[in-house]
């Protein structure tokens, strides 16, 4: 199942990959996501200089219809992996994004994007993610897709929330 969303961040591409690094921005995000725990890693690799940010959460699967729930039980573990390309001359960045539930067959693979809004004269980025989302069970694969879908996309809006409250006091 493809997957696209799209936020708007009030500021420049630059300001915003700092957000995204800091290990405390992460924990807001925890914070509001329900997580029950949570560990950020945030490394510069350096063979390739990308910036890698990685969380592990896990969540309540309370959220999740039983059938999808029968496969992961009462908690969801949520590991998330960005590895963040060079900026351009402009602080526009790209990279890959994962999002596996260990345990499961389930994987989201895709893009990750920092691109200065149109006609926004580079105060405002637009942050992108964009992948699939699968699920590899013969017969059920595609309900929960359909069934997990929605919460990849409710994280990816309430992220425009909580970047608009830490940019505002940051």
């Amino acid at each position: 199942m493809r997957i696209t969303e799209t936020v708007e961040h009030a500021a420049d591409p630059r300001r915003v990959f700092t957000m995204l690094c800091d290990p405390a921005y992460q924990e807001m995000r925890r914070e509001r996501s329900g997580a029950l725990d949570q560990t950020v890693d945030v490394e510069v690799d350096a063979t390739s200089g990308d910036t890698v940010v990685t969380t592990q959460r896990h969540l309540p699967s309370d959220q999740l219809p039983d059938f999808a729930r029968a496969l992961t039980g009462p908690q969801l573990l949520v590991v998330e992996t960005v590895r963040w390309g060079a900026a351009d001359a402009d602080g526009e960045r790209e990279g890959a994004m994962s999002i596996d539930l260990p345990g499961t067959p389930v994987h989201f693979l895709g893009g990750i994007y920092l691109r200065r809004s149109a006609g926004s004269a580079g105060q405002h980025t637009d942050h992108v993610v964009e992948g699939d989302l699968e699920a590899n069970i013969p017969i059920l694969g595609k309900k929960i897709e359909a069934a997990i879908a929605p919460q990849i996309r409710e994280t990816v809006r309430m992220e425009q929330q909580i970047a608009q409250e830490w940019l505002a006091s940051h």
